[in-house]
């Protein structure tokens, strides 16, 4: 378990100029992504995708230092946010966050053992003749879902 440590405070200062400059930064590189022009005038066409990632990723760091951020920190990060929402707003022409569907991204992936072999797609065949076209079913059979290996190994991953 994490214990809490007190700072001294001239490294309480410069923690806290750490912070902002990469809540800044964050906040900066998500307006980037939905479109906003750099002070340098180069822009991207809005990657509304990305940017609710990383909106979803600064929302992460929010709820995970609440309580440990004094209230410069706090309201630099609830600006920041403010800000990138409103922007992502702007971007999807007036969807706000909360309503544009979250793609599902598994959110575990084992690691594959090197000592096992990746399996290999088969490469399609080749027809000796030219294959003459397949008559249409009259109507659409069910096939059942191929058998896995006895010898494939299940990850799973539980919680609790």
């Amino acid at each position: 378990m994490a214990e809490i440590q007190k700072q001294d405070p001239a490294t309480a200062g410069e923690m806290t100029q750490r912070f902002v400059q990469f809540i800044i930064m964050q906040a900066q590189q998500i307006l980037f992504v939905l479109g906003n022009p750099t002070p340098e005038g180069d822009s991207m066409p809005p990657n509304l995708e990305g940017g609710r990632m990383l909106i979803d990723q600064l929302e992460m760091i929010q709820e995970k230092t609440k309580g440990n951020l004094n209230v410069q920190e706090a309201k630099i990060m609830e600006e920041a946010l403010s800000r990138v929402r409103l922007a992502f707003v702007q971007a999807s022409g007036g969807t706000p966050v909360s309503m544009m569907p979250r793609q599902s991204h598994p959110a575990y992936t084992p690691d594959i053992p090197e000592d096992e072999p990746v399996p290999q797609p088969e490469p399609p065949r080749a027809a000796a003749q030219p294959a003459a076209p397949a008559p249409a079913p009259a109507a659409p059979a069910a096939t059942p879902a191929p058998a896995e290996p006895e010898n494939k190994k299940k990850f799973t991953k539980t919680y609790g």
